[in-house]
């Protein structure tokens, strides 16, 4: 059987327990602490269609919104933000590139 992977921003253990989140002109996803916003904010901001204050891993002062589903898919990753988790550069969520190179999904 297919393991499935879900399109997703949360701070899951693929997302190196950040929300991947956007500002502004939504140019670029950076990383947001787990602990910086919890599931229940998140859901509440997303349906009142507020944006968030918070501090991502490169230290950026702005406020979040969750990317929309193509957006999670192939937006660039902020580079200071992968550069303070050690993960690589790349587009989308980690979860999602990760999701689009292996083959057996």
């Amino acid at each position: 059987m297919r393991e499935v992977r879900l399109v997703t921003a949360h701070p899951i253990e693929e997302n190196h327990r950040h929300w991947w989140l956007v500002s502004g002109k939504w140019r670029r996803l950076h990383a947001v602490p787990a602990v910086a916003i919890s599931p229940e904010q998140m859901r509440t901001a997303v349906d009142d269609a507020r944006l968030l204050p918070a501090r991502p891993a490169c230290g950026m002062r702005r406020r979040w919104t969750m990317p929309g589903l193509f957006s999670r898919l192939g937006r660039r990753r902020c580079t200071p933000c992968c550069e303070a988790l050690g993960i690589e550069p790349g587009y989308g969520t980690p979860a999602n590139e990760a999701s689009r190179k292996d083959p057996t999904t």
